[in-house]
Formats: C-alpha cells, sequence, structure tokens
C-alpha cells in the first residue's frame, strides 16, 4: 500500500497539498506515540519503586490485555495451531524483553536505557550489510556505548547489562513479530501476546508476594502506564501507520531515546551529564540514519507489539 508521501508526487496541486498534510498529522502522531510511551516508561520507575519489577510488569500488561479484550472482545481465543509455537515464542521474547527493560531503568536512567535498547533495531536493520555507510552507523553507536560505559554514578554495570538483554531480545522480537503479523492480524496477536504474558507474570507476581495493598497509587499509576506505553499508542499508530514511509517513520521512531531523557528529567530529575548525552545523540544518530538508509523504499514495518516496550521496551 502506498504511504501519503508516495501519492502525493504523483496527484494534481490540491490533492498533493491534503495528502501532504495528511503525512504531517501522521508523522506527528509518530511523535505523540514518542512521547505518550517514554512518558509511560519514566511513569514505570515510579511503580517499580513502590511495588517492584514483578508487580510493575504485571499490572501494565494485564491491564493493557484487559483493555485491548474490551475493545475487540471477538478476538479472543486460540489462534490456528500452525500460529500458536509462534505466539508462544513472540511472547517469552516480550516478556524477556520488558522485564529487562525494568530491571533495567530502576537502575539507570530510563534516557540512557533507551538509547541502548535502541541497538537491538540498529543490528536487525543492518545485519548482513557488508556497506560502508552501515559500518559508520555501527561506529557511531559504539562510540555512543563506549561514552555510557564510561559515565559512573547515575549509570551502573547491571543497568547497561539489562539494557543490552533488552536490546538482544528487542532485536528477537522484531524477527517474530514480522513472521507473527503477516500470519495474523496485528491487534489480534497484540491482545493473545498481552493475554497469555499476563497469564505467565500471575503465578510469578504471586511467588513474588503480593504489594498492592497500601499502594493505591502504584495502582493508579500501573494504569496510566498500560494507556500510556500500550493501549493509547498502539491506537495513534494504527492510524498512522499506514500515512508516512518507512524512512519517515524509523527516523522519527530513532529520536525516542531523545524523548525518554526528557521525560526522565521532567518527572523523575534525573539529569544526565554532558558525556551521557552525547553517548544518546550517538546512538540516535546511528539509528535514524540505518532507519533511513535502509526503509528507503521499503514497506513500512509495523512497530504495533513492541507499545507493550516498546508489535511493542
Amino acid at each position: 500500500m502506498e504511504s501519503n508521501e508516495d501519492l502525493a508526487t504523483t496527484s494534481p496541486p490540491k490533492t498533493r497539498a491534503a495528502l501532504r498534510r495528511g503525512s504531517a498529522t501522521a508523522a506527528s502522531l509518530v511523535v505523540v506515540v514518542g512521547l505518550l510511551m517514554q512518558g509511560g516508561s519514566a511513569l514505570a520507575v515510579m511503580v517499580i519503586d513502590s511495588v517492584g519489577v514483578a508487580q510493575a510488569l504485571w499490572l501494565r500488561t494485564a491491564l493493557a490485555a484487559i483493555v485491548l479484550a474490551a475493545v475487540r472482545p471477538r478476538m479472543l481465543g486460540l489462534p490456528a495451531r500452525g500460529n500458536r509455537l509462534l505466539l508462544l515464542a513472540l511472547t517469552a521474547s516480550l516478556l524477556a524483553m520488558n522485564f529487562s527493560f525494568y530491571e533495567a531503568i530502576s537502575r539507570a536512567p530510563v534516557g540512557i536505557v533507551v538509547a541502548v535498547e535502541f541497538l537491538g533495531p540498529l543490528a536487525v536493520a543492518i545485519a548482513g550489510s557488508r556497506r560502508l555507510v552501515d559500518f559508520m552507523w555501527v561506529v557511531l553507536a559504539g562510540a555512543g556505548v563506549f561514552l555510557l560505559a564510561r559515565t559512573s554514578g547515575s549509570v551502573t554495570a547491571w543497568g547497561l547489562v539489562f539494557a543490552f538483554v533488552a536490546a538482544s531480545c528487542w532485536a528477537s522480537f522484531i524477527l517474530l513479530a514480522k513472521r507473527a503479523v503477516s500470519r495474523m492480524e496485528p491487534f489480534r496477536v497484540t491482545m493473545l501476546m498481552l493475554g497469555g504474558a499476563a497469564v505467565v507474570l500471575t503465578p510469578v507476581m504471586l511467588a513474588t508476594g503480593v504489594k498492592f495493598a497500601g499502594h493505591g497509587k502504584a495502582i493508579l499509576l500501573g494504569f496510566a502506564v498500560a494507556m500510556l506505553s500500550s493501549a493509547i499508542p498502539y491506537f495513534l499508530e494504527l492510524v498512522a501507520i499506514q500515512r508516512v514511509r518507512a524512512a519517515t517513520y524509523g527516523v522519527l521512531l530513532s529520536i525516542e531515546p531523545a524523548i525518554a531523557a526528557f521525560w526522565g528529567f521532567i518527572i523523575l530529575s534525573q539529569a544526565l551529564s554532558l558525556r551521557e548525552m552525547l553517548a544518546i545523540a550517538a546512538i540516535v544518530v546511528a539509528a535514524a540514519g540505518a532507519s533511513w538508509v535502509h526503509a528507503q523504499g521499503a514497506p513500512l514495518p509495523a512497530r504495533t507489539s513492541r507499545n507493550e516496550g516498546n508489535l511493542m521496551g
């Protein structure tokens, strides 16, 4: 399917103007998605501080699954036999990605964690390439990671380790999600994946001890995280995803580490050093550059559950 930006080059002047306005609106929606998602990530740190990683992750996953199921209840039910193993692997990848991400943001500033996590999509974008320009993106991203590894105080070693694990899980998630949405409707994949993740997390949450009593604020924040990082961005992305080029989408998506750093400062008072800001900038430019180069002329990749962190971090 052609995006508005593609149609704008072959339509009459008035139509082209309308299509350009539509594309600009869609691009704005992608930025709004980033603002909502990373705002939810910053709020998640507060939930983690109150009830722990397992409880916070269960709140986000279960509440988001309930909301999506309420919107489209007819999509509930087991998928076809040939898709069940794939959906199970996707669910496991989602759990590992989000658990690692939450462990990371409990140990390091959210902007830094999101920046490191973007190494996953970067690796997928340039995998197998032998072009010099892609080597340049790798070097630039590596320089950013090197700067982060040399920082002290705000970033712990385990925070970086969990961020790298989240990045590798996101890379595997992208590959699995691409197969899943080619076989099933994206909304249903998201709903079933979240529902399955909530089921798996429930005994973990019970085993670690339910900590919601006396934490009404954490529950409300958990609901806000589920809406900001899952349900609302998913809906907005469905509106925007068919109206903007893959290259534009990838570049706009790549600004999320900067957005996360902004919300980390506003909501959590997480000030970053100049070295850390330069490191984030290097990774953002590398991710945006790789997305632009590899997405030119390519179909737009749905990121829908990544909104669950991250077809979701």
